[in-house]
């Protein structure tokens, strides 16, 4: 009886098992097919991508509009692409925010790409290649690849938990299925049976992962990065095609080798395992490591690679995978684009100096008076070779900014004074739009840490800014104002204001409004965004107010320095002095001695004023102009060489005799700095005297005797026109006829380009000596950028295109005049 009710009873408890099994088995071969369908579907995003960002690299490329074709059928086919993908992993609610930033980086693609064919097909190659190696497409089709394989990564896990749980089902079954065995013997071939049949089932569907394995195995080998799996001592275990074409060698040829044979210069066994161990212990972040490494390959050429290394716990252990990617055509872009800033440099900055300096000559009437019609057609000629030479220099300040090649020489700044001479500079620019510039009052102690000359550029490109949008006949304010521990510039316009859409990207490089007013106004659109690098590179923010229609203000704040609050400068005179007695400045720490040479210089040939400390001598220089400048080193200490260099800087006090009393000579600063004497002590007052009287009442002779060394004949030509009647000038282009001209005879001064046949022109400057020994003023008038250690060599440094032939007559004069009171 027992037997009769055991048998149903377990029969049925067999059965319930087998239908377990059956629906699990049912439920892992549904979950499979969809784990295989949403992996087909990821993979099917990620090559639509690839295809479209094939497309569009091969239509920009060639501007071949077949390569549009699998460009538009992808662009098509993305959007039911991820509607498809959405549908199958929906009900999984850990895929949501993933799913949602793969949608995203879509659009951002798509529209990279779309911006990048526009700029082909409606600007220029060079415009969308500049798109191109900003690297924002690429960083993009990263980021969706690894969101795209984190997805994966999620079905897969979803597909082993399944599998799991699938194993821990069919061990319970089968310990039952061994009980009920042993319980009833009658029972155990329909058991056998029933557990066969179970594990056939199982062996298919162990079948069917090893096929969706298989399948996905094609399609990383089908990758144009190279992928290589090695152990934690470094021994390769597989690669990918990819990886064996790229190195040269046969897959079999490489599986069991160590990846040092892949290496230039491989690393010590022992540092690449601690690095891998590292790499291994970093629970912290699961993304890889990438680092650039210089590969080898089989026939022992050389190219540079990209290795993004990631570890890979598995059941057996830990491995690594190492993605590869030659970026050789990375570095040949690149390579590109140096040797274009390079032609720009040079090639475009040297004829457009010539021609900006010819039309400047016959628009100033060296050539004589010209017909009214042929007199406008020159000026507009003149002032669009202006605008081209602005545009080249805005480039060219982008891309060292970029770089990360613009050197920065922070100091202290008087600030009012420099927007003063920046005001003053810039309203012959503004009097052609109509517009006055207006420096508010106030601002007087503001003191900023900058680069005078970055500076001076920043105040320029938001005059010439606010001037351009200005209607006619209204004014440009500027206001200097403390802000806390900053100091800012205000720059007000009335213009027609920023629109809405435009404010987001004001600084942003080639950004420009699209209104057809500003569009006339020219520009490039690199101003404000070189502003933008040039201020926060001296830790100082931009920011801007505007309404529309009540024009715009933009703020700029710089750090402060210590305030300087030097005296109202007041004369040392004891009585009031003719107007035409010369008038000379003593900066002098020692009250007796100061009073002593006031009264001395006095009494026979000069007025003067005393400046008992450096702020003294900043406020006397700023509001005076002096026939000479007597300094005392010990008073101003290590700051002497930069102070006379800014006085040097100011054209007001550009050609002033400047005699240093000091204990020591140094004829090497005497020369650098332009000082016309260095007095020895102890400085008796009638020797002052005569040194002071001789500074001030000797004046230029003869016109100078100049050597101009300059390998382009146009240069030559202009440069010789602007200075006819105003020196003898001498012209050579090559550094053998420059050293055969200093043999023949002395010169007063050399005007230098750097880049000449036969070597650089700064393989000159131990030659220029006079015959006397001391050196010639050097002049640098070139193409190259200036840097420091050029500039600490010569007298003045002149950037082609930057100073115009005006600035070149200007600073040569100055040095001549300058040289003429020491003779």
């Amino acid at each position: 009886m027992l037997s009769i009710v055991a048998v149903p009873l377990i029969l049925i408890l067999t059965t319930l098992l087998l239908a377990q099994q059956f629906d699990e088995t049912r439920s892992i071969r549904q979950q499979v097919d969809k784990s295989y369908v949403t992996r087909a579907q990821i993979q099917t995003v990620l090559s639509l991508h690839q295809d479209l960002e094939t497309g569009q690299r091969g239509y920009i490329l060639t501007g071949n509009a077949d390569f549009l074709e699998p460009y538009r059928e992808a662009r098509q086919k993305v959007a039911p692409a991820l509607d498809s993908l959405e549908r199958s992993i929906s009900q999984e609610p850990d895929f949501g925010s993933g799913f949602a930033e793969v949608r995203q980086l879509s659009r951002e693609k798509l529209a990279f790409a779309d911006e990048a064919v526009r700029l082909r097909q409606q600007v220029s190659l060079d415009a969308s290649m500049r798109l191109i190696v900003t690297g924002r497409g690429k960083a993009i089709m990263d980021q969706l690849r690894a969101r795209l394989r984190d997805l994966d990564a999620i079905e897969q896990r979803h597909l082993a938990e399944a599998t799991a749980d699938a194993e821990a089902s069919r061990q319970r079954t089968k310990f039952l299925t061994l009980g009920l065995q042993a319980l009833l013997l009658s029972l155990l071939v329909a058991a056998a049976w029933i557990t066969h049949r179970a594990m056939r089932a199982r062996r298919k569907d162990l079948d069917r992962l090893r096929d969706l394995s298989a399948r996905q195995e094609a399609i990383f080998d089908a990758t144009t990065d190279g992928m290589i799996t090695h152990d934690p001592k470094g021994y390769i275990e597989s690669l990918n095609p990819a990886a064996a074409a790229m190195y040269g060698y046969a897959p079999e040829e490489l599986i069991g080798r160590h990846v040092e044979v892949l290496f230039a210069d491989p690393p010590k066994p022992e540092h690449l395992e601690l690095f891998l161990e590292r790499l291994a212990g970093n629970k912290v972040s699961r993304s890889s490591h990438v680092q650039e490494f210089v590969g080898k390959r089989r026939d022992g050429s050389t190219f540079t690679t990209d290795v993004a290394t990631s570890a890979v716990p598995l059941a057996d252990g830990l491995h690594f995978v190492a993605v590869i990617r030659d970026v050789t055509e990375r570095r040949r872009v690149e390579q590109m684009k140096t040797e274009f800033v390079s032609t720009v440099s040079h090639e475009l900055r040297t004829p457009l100096t010539s021609i900006a300096g010819s039309l400047g000559l016959l628009a100033g009437g060296a050539a004589g008076a010209l017909p009214e019609r042929a007199d406008k057609l020159i000026k507009i000629a003149h002032s669009n070779s202006e605008r081209l030479v602005r545009l080249i220099n805005d480039i060219l300040d982008i891309e060292k900014i970029e770089s990360g090649k613009m050197t920065f020489d922070i100091q202290e700044v008087p600030l009012k004074p420099l927007v003063e001479q920046a005001v003053q500079a810039n309203r012959a620019f503004a009097d052609g739009f109509g517009v006055n510039l207006e420096l508010e009052p106030g601002g007087d102690e503001a003191v900023v840490l900058a680069d005078p000359d970055r500076l001076t550029q920043v105040v320029t490109n938001l005059l010439s800014n606010a001037a351009k949008f200005s209607p006619r006949g209204e004014t440009v304010s500027i206001l200097l104002t403390p802000v806390g521990k900053m100091h800012r510039l205000t720059v007000t316009d009335k213009g027609p204001g920023i629109p809405e859409e435009f404010k987001n990207r004001i600084f942003s490089k080639f950004a420009q409004a699209d209104a057809s007013d500003t569009r006339q106004m020219g520009g490039t659109g690199l101003g404000l965004s070189i502003v933008k690098e040039i201020v926060s590179a001296f830790g100082g923010t931009i920011s801007f107010e505007t309404a529309e229609g009540r024009g715009t203000s933009f703020h700029v704040d710089l750090p402060a320095a210590k305030a300087a609050k030097a005296p109202k400068p007041q004369p040392a005179s004891d009585e009031e002095a003719p107007d035409e007695r010369p008038r000379i400045l003593i900066c002098q720490g020692e009250p007796d001695s100061a009073e002593q040479l006031r009264q001395s210089l006095q009494k026979t040939c000069c007025d003067t004023d005393v400046a008992r400390s450096e702020e003294e001598l900043r406020a006397f220089t700023a509001e005076n102009v002096y026939a000479a400048i007597l300094l005392d080193l010990s008073l101003l200490g290590e700051g002497s060489s930069r102070l006379i260099r800014e006085l040097r800087s100011d054209p007001r006090h550009a050609a002033t005799p400047i005699l240093v009393a000091s204990s020591e000579a140094d004829g090497e600063v005497s020369q650098a700095l332009s000082i016309a004497d260095w007095l020895h002590r102890p400085l008796t007052p009638d020797r002052l005297v005569d040194e002071v009287g001789e500074a001030v009442a000797r004046l230029p002779g003869d016109k100078p005797c100049i050597l101009h060394v300059e390998d382009d004949p146009d240069v030559l030509r202009v440069v010789a026109s602007a200075f006819e009647d105003k020196a003898d000038l001498k012209s050579v282009m090559n550094i053998a006829s420059a050293r055969a001209a200093l043999q023949a005879r002395s010169y007063d001064l050399v005007i230098l380009d750097l880049e000449l046949p036969g070597g650089n022109g700064l393989d000159l400057l131990p030659e220029m000596r006079n015959e006397d020994g001391k050196p010639i003023p050097v002049v640098i008038f070139t193409a190259r950028d200036s840097v420091p250690e050029v500039a600490r060599q010569v007298e003045a440094t002149l950037v082609k295109s930057r100073a115009s032939l005006a600035d070149l007559v200007e600073t040569v004069e100055s040095l001549v005049n300058r040289s003429s009171r020491r003779a």
